[in-house]
């Protein structure tokens, strides 16, 4: 089964839920947002979407860092 996955062909033997992708992927689902042909799914629905032939799949990860600003 075909799907993209941060605009890439990946292949799945069968359709799987977005938790289950994760835990495949070993990606934490608190540290990411995932999005589904183009819509933000909640992490509480994680285990009962599932990703189907041809789905588009963004993964967006949070990064910590930044500029410190230091007052003088």
């Amino acid at each position: 089964m075909k799907v993209f996955i941060n605009g890439k062909e990946e292949q799945i033997e069968k359709e799987i839920s977005i938790l289950e992708l994760l835990k495949r992927k070993n990606i934490r689902p608190e540290v990411v947002v995932v999005e589904l042909n183009e819509k933000i799914i909640e992490r509480k629905d994680y285990e009962v979407t599932i990703i189907k032939e041809g789905d588009l799949v963004e993964l967006v990860f949070f990064m910590g860092g930044g500029i410190n600003f230091y007052k003088i």
